[in-house]
């Protein structure tokens, strides 16, 4: 019934988050026998060649690596990406085309929305974060590291100095969100807005994001192993994403040191250079392969995952989960609830001083505990993440309704 499904991202480049699924998307949809043309920001680097797909490219780099007036500008409007997305639709668009949109807020821009205005109807959004809903993109006080509760776009919000760099990045983002929100129209939009998972679902609405179809399919996710890891008799805790204060790198480094159990980082960013190991029991991998990730993975007792803010998913803890690794999550996680409730792992509270390191010592310690943890991980981790297979099949079921219903 699909004549071509087109996928549009910031980025391209194979280095996991959300440009991983955009990629997979496209991956899977040709898998599943559909045309694809892949729409990407940056440069194209061929990598999609393989499989078939047909890839356009903007050619540009993302806001943090040009920070100019001209790239300020661009990232409002970014007119080269419009005029690419909009001849593409008008030379090559048919009834039976779909589009997917993944993240626009590096490169493409809030007008990529006024580009995909004649096939609203036809087009699915990824919500791969907070941008469609907040200025910031986060839902979070950078400088405080601490959740956000005020309204998007309100009085207060306007006022509160929540950019991780600064007053004048501030009130740009809220000069985008103005015009990303006039440009989109959420509120009686045509297009289709799926979450990552239904808590993070949740966590949108509250937020005040209310288009008529939002819904939620939950992220694919593979094991690290095929096998159960046998998490209880490893001793070595395991950090995996961008060290960041909001992704809560420096807590887990702090407890790592205070508790003097062995830790292995995972990941790049901005605290890189400050959390530097000043005792053996801790090690920095930087940047992994998946097959580098899986050995790390096999000799893990737990999973950390200490975030501040509203992780709007969080792919570590399903594919530990898988692998039957036990996770201690923060609370404000969108996966945390499911994660206590499955009883796969333990909630903490990153505001309250001592709440992890509590927890780490308890899990230390306690291998009776760590092996109950981890098969009931091994045994309900589905109920968390979808498989590849199964996470293509379901948005190109919906894009197929769409379709049905704008047709009709």
């Amino acid at each position: 019934m699909l004549d071509r499904i087109v996928v549009i991202h910031d980025r391209i480049e194979a280095r996991g988050g959300a440009t991983h699924l955009a990629r997979l998307s496209a991956i899977q949809y040709r898998k599943l026998g559909h045309p694809v043309t892949y729409i990407t920001g940056a440069k194209d680097d061929a990598s999609l060649d393989e499989y078939g797909i047909t890839t356009l490219s903007v050619g540009q780099s993302g806001l943090s690596e040009g920070r100019t007036g001209r790239a300020a500008l661009g990232g409002i409007y970014n007119q080269k990406a419009v005029q690419l997305i909009s001849d593409w639709i008008a030379e090559h668009d048919t009834p039976n085309t779909a589009y997917h949109l993944h993240n626009w807020a590096q490169i493409l821009s809030p007008g990529v929305f006024r580009s995909l205005e004649p096939v609203a109807a036809r087009t699915v959004v990824s919500c791969h974060d907070f941008f469609n809903v907040c200025p910031n993109g986060g839902l979070l006080h950078f400088p405080s590291g601490r959740p956000c509760e005020l309204k998007p776009m309100s009085a207060a919000c306007w006022r509160s100095q929540c950019d991780r760099r600064s007053a004048a990045d501030k009130y740009w983002r809220v000069l985008r969100h103005a015009s990303l929100q006039k440009m989109a129209r959420f509120n009686d939009s045509e297009m289709t807005f799926v979450c990552l998972h239904e808590g993070m679902e949740k966590i949108m609405r509250s937020a005040g994001f209310s288009p008529p179809r939002l819904f939620s399919i939950p992220n694919p996710a593979t094991a690290y192993a095929s096998a159960r890891v046998r998490a209880e008799d490893n001793a070595s805790f395991l950090y995996i994403g961008r060290l960041s204060r909001e992704k809560g790198a420096d807590l887990a480094y702090d407890v790592a040191r205070q508790a003097k159990i062995p830790m292995t980082f995972v990941g790049e960013g901005e605290l890189f250079d400050a959390l530097t190991p000043e005792c053996g029991n801790i090690k920095f991998a930087g940047f992994c392969d998946r097959g580098q990730l899986s050995e790390y993975a096999k000799s893990a007792r737990a999973v950390i995952v200490p975030g501040r803010w509203r992780e709007p998913y969080g792919l570590v803890v399903a594919e530990a989960a898988l692998s039957g690794i036990p996770v201690i999550i923060s609370e404000p996680s969108s996966l945390a609830s499911k994660v206590d409730e499955l009883k796969f792992g333990q909630v903490f509270d990153p505001f309250e001083e001592g709440s992890l390191l509590k927890l780490i010592l308890e899990w230390r310690d306690d291998d009776a505990l760590i092996k109950r943890m981890s098969e009931s991980a091994f045994n309900n981790a589905g109920e968390i993440c979808s498989s590849e297979e199964g996470w293509g099949q379901s948005f190109v079921d919906l894009m197929q309704d769409r379709i049905r219903t704008s047709l009709t």
